[in-house]
Formats: structure tokens, sequence, C-alpha cells
């Protein structure tokens, strides 16, 4: 097994999180809210996609598997509580505040019929956890968000009480166990019962929803960690494996599950040397900004193009292309520079 270097990135994550943000923004531009979307709207020049890709949805799936696996070595890495929390924030808040009012302007400007949000909600918006207000997100792919938070939030109670340093399987496999009973109730209780209702409310708070998918990451780091593979390990697979399949989304979903957590073990034991091309780590570079700029931002932009040009392919590619050069400029002007500036104001404290 690779061992992992303590003070260093790990490349080939950078690569499978720009991998991701490009299959979520295929889906969105040709099987997802692109194309339904512009059938719904009798203003939007009709936009056929060139081609389909049903299943890039899936790429939030690995997007937080890989959260699993950061979270767990950032918090090992971490000096304190502070240290973590102001590498979060600085990491988080400040792209996603340029990326939503970026978001918020343009189509202010130029409409997005469906889309639009009460000053209130875009208010609520700046804590990335809008809908425990009940607010409407300024932009639908934004959704991720908030769970990844509360399981950044999960982990470091778990991580300060020690659970990781000898407990981690019985904890996964608790969590998981509460997650599979969370799921029954809510799929077979009663919604008018008390149980249903407290069960929606706890598992809100507590990453249940998702714990399948950053279990993975988990257990992967913790073998890295531990430099080897234990039967605890497999028990906490085989558990996440058989939630992932209750919980499958459609014929194929279980399958992309498992493929994720294989591609995921392959690139942090160094057996994916590929993945470290420039372009798949520049796109990596770009993956949070691209993520949060892309939707509602590429409609507008599909749309525009339709009063142009009749080509789908075309629509797409300088859609896509345009995306990917609007994330970068803000990771150049933005990203890293309030990442730098937030840490440098805040190391005293860390």
């Amino acid at each position: 097994m690779k061992p992992i270097n303590p003070t260093l990135r790990i490349a080939e994550l950078d690569a499978l999180r720009g991998i991701a943000a490009m299959a979520v923004i295929l889906f969105h531009f040709t099987s997802g809210i692109a194309k339904n979307w512009a059938f719904e709207q009798s203003w939007f020049h009709l936009y056929d996609p060139p081609f389909e890709f049903p299943y890039g949805g899936t790429g939030v799936d690995l997007f937080f598997m890989i959260s699993g696996f950061v979270i767990f070595m950032t918090l090992d890495r971490a000096r304190s509580v502070m240290h973590f929390a102001v590498g979060r924030f600085s990491r988080l808040y400040p792209t996603f505040w340029a990326c939503a009012a970026i978001t918020l302007l343009v189509t202010e400007i130029y409409g997005l019929s469906g889309m639009e949000v009460t000053q209130r909600d875009a208010l609520w918006n700046i804590t990335m956890l809008p809908r425990f207000a009940r607010a409407q997100m300024i932009d639908g792919a934004y959704w991720s968000l908030e769970f990844e938070i509360l399981f950044y939030v999960a982990m470091l109670v778990l991580h300060r009480m020690g659970a990781f340093k000898k407990w981690t399987v019985p904890v996964l496999l608790l969590w998981l166990a509460t997650a599979a009973a969370a799921h029954g109730v809510l799929t077979y209780g009663e919604p008018e019962s008390l149980v249903y209702g407290l069960t929606g409310k706890i598992k809100a708070v507590t990453s249940l929803d998702y714990i399948h998918l950053f279990g993975v990451g988990m257990i992967l780091y913790d073998s890295h960690r531990r430099r080897a593979w234990s039967l605890g390990h497999t028990l906490v697979l085989v558990a996440c494996g058989a939630l992932a399949f209750w919980k499958s989304a459609f014929p194929l979903h279980f399958a992309f599950v498992v493929g994720f957590a294989l591609l995921l073990h392959l690139a942090t034991t160094g057996w994916l040397p590929f993945l470290n091309a420039k372009p798949l780590v520049f796109l990596g570079a770009i993956s949070y900004p691209l993520y949060l700029i892309h939707q509602n931002i590429g409609l507008v932009l599909l749309n525009a193009l339709g009063g142009v040009t009749d080509s789908a392919w075309l629509r797409l590619g300088v859609t896509v292309a345009a995306m990917v050069t609007l994330a970068w400029v803000i990771s150049v002007c933005i990203e890293r520079p309030s990442m730098r500036w937030v840490r440098e104001r805040m190391k005293r404290f860390t």
C-alpha cells in the first residue's frame, strides 16, 4: 500500500474531483436540468442535446467518498479545532459567496424563470444551509454543500471525542446502522407518526443520508493510516455497500457506487498514475468553483447561444468551455487569494 505523505496533497484526489465535476456538468447540460427545463419554458430556445449522459449525476457520490477520505485525513493533520475550522472556512465560504453572488447577478440581469430567489432566501444562502430556514437555494447545484457541512461538523465532534483513535470500525458500523434504521422508518413508517417526524429531523443533522458514501472514503483512509487492511474494514465496506444497494436510485446506481469505491482505492494506492496528467489536475484545481458556477449561468448561456446557432454541439461546447474558463478565473482571482488571506489573518489563532 502506497504510504500517504502527511504534509502533501494527493494529486490523484484532485483529479478525481475534476472528473466528478465534469460528470455532473455534462449530466446537467445533456440529460438533466438543461434538457428538461428547456422544454418547460416557452421562451427558452429549443435545445436538443447532442448526446445523453444520464449517469453523470452520480459524480456527487464520488465527491462524497472523496470528502470522507479527505476530511478524516485533514482532521488527523489538524493542530487544533481552530486550525481545522479555519482551513474548512477558507476553503469553502469565500469562493461560495463569490460564486453565489455572480450567479445571483447573472440570473437577475438575464432572467431565469423558476430560479428566482427572494432577498430573504438569498441572505440565508450565506450560511450554506438555507434549507434549515426553508429558504430556496440560489442555484440548485448547491444542495450537496449542506450535507458536506453537516458531515464536517459530525466528524469534528467525533474526532475530538477520540472516537477514531481505536474505534473507527465500531463507530462507523453504528453510524451506518443508525442510517439504515432511519431509512427504514422514513421508507415504511407512517408520515403522521411522532417517530417518523423525529427521525427526519435527526437524519437531517447527523449526516445519515450519505454516510454510506462518506464511510467508504473514511474506511479507505483508516486502512492507509494503519498501514493494514482488517476484517473490520471489510465489514464496514460491506455495510456501506448494503446500504448503497438498498438506497439505489436506479438499476445501475449500485454498480457506480462500487466502481467509484474501487476507483478511489486505486487512486490513493498509486495504481492510477494517469490521474497526475496536467489536464486532470487542472480540472481538479478548479473543481469547486466549477461545480458552484456552472448550472444557472450555464443555462443562461445555453439559451443565449440558441439565438446565434442551431448547433447543439456548438452550444454545449461553448457553454462548457465558458464555465471552465470562468471557474479558472474565480479560482485564480478569488479562491486562492482569499484562502491565503484568511489563513494568514487567522494563523495566530490556529
